[in-house]
């Protein structure tokens, strides 16, 4: 099991740094509006701008099987850790 901890800009461009790492997938619901759900193995939480001063969009993502190297360079993550977490796994 690895976490990661991901930042865009914008939930877009998130979106599309997952679907490049191939690790979220476009569906419909049962009213078939659309959707868009992580990869069997893989759990998200989309975190969004940081109320207290980071105005870009923030995600955790946890996988449960190992990624390629090409699926970990699509992933937008940063390094620095921060010194109070605004949310993590438990």
């Amino acid at each position: 099991m690895t976490d990661y901890m991901l930042r865009t800009d914008t939930a877009a461009d998130m979106d599309d740094a997952l679907r490049d790492a191939r690790l979220i997938v476009d569906t419909v619901d049962a009213v078939g509006d659309p959707l868009i759900v992580p990869v069997s193995g893989a759990y998200l939480d989309r975190i969004g701008p940081i109320p207290y001063g980071d105005t870009r969009y923030h995600a955790n993502l946890r996988v449960t099987f190992d990624l390629t190297p090409e699926q970990v360079a699509a992933l937008p993550t940063f390094d620095q850790v921060p010194s109070v977490p605004y949310r993590m796994w438990a």
